[in-house]
């Protein structure tokens, strides 16, 4: 029976440590919860956002078209804003270095839809 535990649990874990993606942001990063989303037909993992240093990355794992990004500071006013598009960029990395603390806000939006989160510094 212990055997058979144990066999049980190796398998377990080759299964998890497989089926880990590269991509898959750091263990140090602070996951961003994004509430909405960019098109009807999304799943909730098809965008992930994240804090790692000095960095907020936002991941597109679908193409979204045209999305604009905005990140505002705890007072609501635009520190950053750009649009990418999802179909040649799915990565975008927003450098917060000389941000102070506080609650930060990240918003996405596209012509399909709305999404924001936000993280503190």
């Amino acid at each position: 029976m212990r055997t058979k535990i144990l066999l049980l649990f190796c398998l377990f874990a080759l299964c998890v440590t497989a089926t880990s993606d590269p991509t898959d942001p750091p263990t140090t990063a602070q996951q961003l919860i994004i509430n909405g989303q960019l098109d009807t037909n999304a799943g909730p993992n098809d965008i992930e956002a994240y804090v790692d240093g000095h960095y907020v990355y936002v991941e597109f794992h679908r193409d979204f078209g045209a999305v604009s990004i905005t990140l505002y500071d705890p007072n609501g006013l635009t520190i950053y804003n750009d649009v990418v598009n999802t179909a040649i960029q799915q990565l975008v990395a927003i450098p917060i270095t000389a941000l102070n603390e506080g609650i930060y806000t990240i918003v996405l939006e596209n012509a399909f839809g709305y999404a924001d989160g936000e993280f503190q510094r």
